[in-house]
Order: C-alpha cells, then structure tokens, then sequence
C-alpha cells in the first residue's frame, strides 16, 4: 500500500515536470522582490533625468549605458520620458545597481530515495518433445523474479549554497537645478528590487529587474512583494529589445 502510494506520488510529479517543461521549453523563471513607495503630493512628475547615486561611477561605461537603456525603457511604460536637458526636467532620477558580496546560506532539498525490489519467483509450464520416442514431456521449472530500482519516497536533507544578491534601485527627487539655497530636494518616488539566488550573472539579470521595476514605478507597495517573470514575458521582451545591437562580451569586465 505503502509502496503504491509511492510510485503514484512518483509518477504525478513526473507527469506535471514533463507538462511544465512542454509548456514552457527553455523560459527560465526569475524570483524578484520589488519594493516601493511614493510621494502622493509630488506625482506629477514625467521629464527626467538619469544619474548614478554614486558619483564616481564611469556614465561612458558600456554596462551602465545598457542598465540606463533598460530603464529609459521601463519608464516609458509609465508615460515618462528623458527630458531634452537637466533645466527641463521634472525630477532627477537617481540609479543604482549591483551585486552583494556573495554569502553561504543553507536550504532543504527534496531528494528521491530508491531501493531494489525483488519480484517473487514464478512457476512455468514448460512442454518438450522427446526426439527419440516423439512423446511430449511437460514439467514445470521456477523462473527467478525480476529485479528492479524503484523509488520508494523521499527524503530531506540541508545543503549549503552559496547565494548572490543582485539589486537595482531607482530614486526620482524634485529637480532643484535652477533653484539656489540648501533647500534638500524632495524624494517622489523610489523602487527597489532585489534577486537572492545562486546566479552570479549580474548582466543577465539587470533585463529582468528594469522588468519588474516597470509596474511599481510611482507606487506603494507598502512591503515587499515578490514577482515572478519568465525570460519570454512580454515585459521583459519589451525591456530587451531597447537594445538593438547586443555590445561585445569583452567589453563587460566579469562582476563577482
């Protein structure tokens, strides 16, 4: 009964991985957390312009240009758009994108747990002509039972994994550019998304985190809401294709 149970739970979940894996081919599933708030007395906001929260970043270097196109991309779907210069703009939006130092957590792991059954012996009917006399014998021989691997359960076991943070965050604040005095500008909105998985491809996810920027831009989510995108989404195809021609792969120096 025991057993039985097993090798359904076992084939149910065979079942719905080969459905899955039909379904959506190669469409790898990103796991994000997006949090946001916004400035209801500052919402009016559409011109702006793009710069790095940390003033020495390099704006000349080829990965911040291509996170910057993402998140042109991901503001337009807002209504929002790049203003022609600084004067002109609305707010200042204010980018910042990058990776944790990587760190070891633990998790549980469901792993499968075979055994070797051992089919009963059979008994068989076996009829022979004798050549001599043509009379046909008929005795019966015991015929070993089969042997299989088979799973039986599963079973829960701690590993350890090593775990890279990706984030990008966006800050819009009131443009103050023509205006003189110590007066701090006002924050409007601000966005931050975050990845924890063990990928250290922070190039292939900076797509993914303009994607899920793009809905939460100008609100408030009150906490952390988790979002869940695959690479062949609309929104993400929309997020990519602001770049029309992929820049070489040496010219990004690898991030660790």
């Amino acid at each position: 009964m025991t057993l039985k149970l097993f090798q359904n739970k076992f084939y149910f979940r065979i079942g719905a991985f080969l459905a899955i894996a039909l379904l959506s081919g190669c469409n790898t599933t990103y796991e994000m957390e997006v949090d946001a708030i916004t400035n209801p007395a500052l919402n009016d906001a559409e011109s702006y312009v793009i710069v790095p929260r940390d003033p020495e970043t390099d704006i000349n270097d080829l990965r911040y240009k291509e996170t910057v196109a993402y998140i042109k991309t991901a503001l337009s779907g807002k209504g929002m758009y790049e203003a022609l210069s600084v004067q002109d703009a609305d707010m200042v939006v204010e980018v910042d994108y990058g990776m944790e130092p990587p760190r070891r957590e633990f998790k549980v792991v469901e792993e499968p747990v075979f055994a070797t059954i051992q089919q009963p012996d059979r008994i068989q009917t076996v009829s022979q002509r004798d050549p001599k006399t043509g009379r046909v014998i008929t005795y019966t021989v015991r015929v070993p039972g089969a042997r299989s691997r088979e799973l039986i359960g599963y079973q829960e076991r701690l590993v350890s994994v090593i775990v890279n943070e990706k984030y990008m965050e966006l800050t819009a604040k009131e443009n103050l550019f023509e205006q003189s005095g110590d007066i701090p500008a006002q924050e409007i909105w601000s966005v931050r998304v975050k990845n924890y998985d063990e990928n250290d491809d922070l190039r292939e996810y900076l797509p993914i985190m303009a994607a899920s920027i793009a809905d939460y831009v100008g609100e408030d989510t009150g906490t952390n809401h988790s979002v869940r995108l695959k690479e062949k989404d609309e929104v993400v195809q929309f997020i990519k294709r602001s770049i029309n021609k992929k820049p070489e792969a040496d010219a990004f120096p690898s991030e660790g």
